[in-house]
Parts: C-alpha cells; structure tokens; sequence
C-alpha cells in the first residue's frame, strides 16, 4: 500500500494535487492510503494575549476543516482511504514533520504556474518542503498564476530601484 501526503489548504491548486492522486489511483490500481494535512499559521502574540488560547485553538480548528472539506469530498466519492491531520507552525517544517509520523512515501502538493522571480520574491512552501525532506515530492501545476501575481512583483521591484535611483 502507497502512503501519500497531500497538504490542502482549501485552494484550487490543492484539489487538483488531490483529483490527481485519485487519478493515479484508478490508473495504476494500487491500493493507496492518502494523509491530508493542513497547517495553520501561529497567530502573533500581540492578537492573542486580547483572546483566550481555547478560542484561537477553536478558530485555527475550524478554519482547518473548512481548507479540509472539499479533499474529504472528493476522497470520500472517489472511496480512497484517507486520514487527517492537523497543525500549527511553519507550513513546509509542518509538511515535513506529518509525512514522517504518518511514514508517507511521497509529498503530492498542488502550486500554481509563477515565474522564477515571483517564486524567490514570495518564498514557495513547496520549495521548502523539497529542501527539508528527502521524500520524493510530486508538484501539480495546472493553472497560471494570475495577472497581478505574474506582474505585480516585478513592476514592483522596478518601481523600487527607480526610487532608489532618484533619490
């Protein structure tokens, strides 16, 4: 049995990452055991010394379900075996850590198509994940960034030495 992570966080590009594990299941008729995962981000302590710990765990859960529901959905259609787990910290050291508790044979995690400049400028989790495991990652990118994400950095950083070179 094939153990596989797929980290979700309730965007299009998740959901096609899991629609491509439920793909490779039906194509290679090999039984698979899929870990979804969803990683919060830790609030900052100047928010939540105002709220009482119980409710920001409450909210970071519900939040993590909603991210969750669609991946439950398909996996659950498709009859694909599936757990999910749940965390807080850093998404890629999070990745990392759950692939190991669950002994996953590879990382499939859905990005969206950015170019080199946009990816370094932003940081990429799926970049982490692949410096920090020694797993096999599968990357599924079906979709384009969009028009500000392709351009909105560049013409930033050029707005930026422009000023530079004025001042």
């Amino acid at each position: 049995m094939l153990n596989i992570l797929i980290p979700v966080d309730g965007s299009r590009n998740a959901l096609r990452a899991v629609e491509y594990v439920i793909q490779y299941r039906a194509l290679h008729d090999e039984l698979i055991n899929v870990n979804l995962a969803n990683v919060q981000p830790r609030l900052s302590k100047y928010l939540t010394r105002f709220v009482p710990s119980h409710n920001v765990r409450l909210f970071q859960q519900e939040r993590a379900e909603e991210a969750l529901k669609g991946a439950v959905d398909l996996l659950s259609k498709a009859g694909v075996e599936h757990s999910v787990h749940m965390d807080r910290g850093d998404a890629a050291e999070a990745i990392v850590a759950c692939a190991q508790k669950t002994q996953s044979q590879k990382i499939v995690m859905g990005t969206t198509r950015k170019n080199a400049l946009s990816r370094f400028f932003e940081g990429s989790v799926v970049a982490k994940v692949m410096a920090l495991t020694d797993l096999p990652v599968e990357v599924v990118a079906k979709e384009n960034a969009s028009k500000l994400e392709r351009f909105g950095i560049p013409i930033g950083i050029g707005l930026t030495f422009l000023w530079l070179a004025v001042e």
